[in-house]
């Protein structure tokens, strides 16, 4: 009787090697499903990348006003006034971007602190290291040559945004650092 309990043993462990070999490969119908999830959670998860994306770059924006804030703060308290640089006086967009970048640039702001990241994708983001292509994605507010008038209105707007890429106005940064979307600030 030892014989056939050993056969029977034999034959089941047979089957259940096979059970299990079995049990560990995927069905094609388990394969979509997982597949079809995944997209079901991509499709979900695109549209929140791309709102991520674009508050980064507005985030990334107001650093560069607020860097230029503080730079321009600095100018001005060493050199006693506000920069002297005005369209009228140059010929060229380039000109006037150069002038204020070269005004600028000994207190701390770079050349690509000047180019929203958002405007520069807009315009499939040209060379804007070279001179030659030189813009500004910022504009200042004209102050005369007195030491105190840019500190004399504390919701005197500085530096303006050019282009309304953000969503709820062009981003403005006042006399006391703070920043604000123009669709804000005309509202009130």
């Amino acid at each position: 009787m030892a014989k056939p309990s050993r056969q029977r043993s034999g034959i089941a462990r047979g089957r259940g090697a096979a059970r299990r070999r079995t049990a560990c490969a995927f069905t094609l119908l388990e394969l979509l499903i997982v597949l079809t999830i995944i997209g079901i959670l991509a499709t979900l998860l695109i549209p929140v990348y791309g709102h991520l994306r674009a508050r980064a770059q507005k985030v990334r924006c107001m650093a560069n006003l607020r860097g230029r804030y503080v730079g321009t703060d600095l100018y001005v308290q060493e050199k006693g006034s506000w920069p002297q640089i005005f369209l009228k006086n140059f010929t060229t967009g380039e000109d006037y971007a150069n002038a204020w970048i070269g005004a600028l640039e000994p207190f701390g702001i770079e050349r690509r602190t000047w180019i929203c990241p958002t405007i520069q994708e807009l315009l499939h983001s040209p060379d804007y290291n070279n001179p030659a292509l030189a813009r500004i994605d910022y504009v200042s507010t004209g102050f005369d040559d007195k030491p105190t008038s840019p500190h004399q209105w504390p919701r005197q707007p500085w530096f303006i945004e050019t282009g309304d890429v953000h969503g709820n106005g062009n981003l403005i940064i006042f006399t006391d650092g703070s920043i604000a979307e123009t669709n804000n600030v005309l509202s009130k």
